[in-house]
């Protein structure tokens, strides 16, 4: 059975996604390593997380197409804001990953914890937390769909050890108009 990160980098590739921009960190290691065995979606490193975002919004914009960004929990989730508000700005489709901590440290104020879901609310069409791995390839299939039908941002929080555990996919169609 495929973990969640590998479902979720799936369903991004199904989707047509050719490149996620960000920073590599521990909260996304996972994604990072199921990013690393597919070959069809490439990895593009940036400087700070804010370029990831600009990047993602821009080739959103040029192409009409969505892409996808990510950050590592706290801090590096925090710097794609800035990028993020250019792509709700012009109504770019963009989805963002951001990590986070292990799901059973949330509200215990661990290092880097931040509630993203949150922080993110303003500039995201869709904003969820995957809290259960069986429900993670529902949840960023609707992320592709929202980002696409609404021309906007969509953010899954993703805790580490959610990203580890085995997970289900969900096969729809990803075409918004259908």
């Amino acid at each position: 059975m495929p973990s969640v990160a590998e479902i979720i980098v799936k369903t991004l590739v199904k989707a047509g996604v050719k490149r996620i921009y960000g920073i590599p960190g521990d909260s996304i290691d996972p994604l990072m390593d199921a990013i690393r065995r597919n070959k069809e979606i490439k990895y593009v490193q940036v400087r700070h997380e804010e370029g990831a975002a600009f990047a993602a919004s821009v080739e959103a914009k040029l192409t009409g197409s969505v892409t996808a960004c990510m950050g590592t929990s706290g801090p590096g989730s925090i710097h794609l804001l800035n990028g993020l508000y250019d792509a709700k700005m012009d109504h770019a489709p963009v989805v963002v990953l951001t990590g986070q901590v292990e799901s059973d440290m949330l509200g215990h104020d661990y290092f880097q914890e931040v509630n993203m879901v949150k922080l993110f609310d303003d500039v995201a069409v869709y904003n969820q937390i995957v809290i259960n791995p069986k429900n993670a390839g529902y949840l960023i299939w609707r992320a592709i769909h929202e980002a696409k039908s609404k021309s906007g941002v969509s953010h899954l929080n993703l805790p580490v050890d959610i990203l580890r555990m085995d997970g289900e996919e969900y096969d729809a169609d990803l075409d918004p108009q259908k």
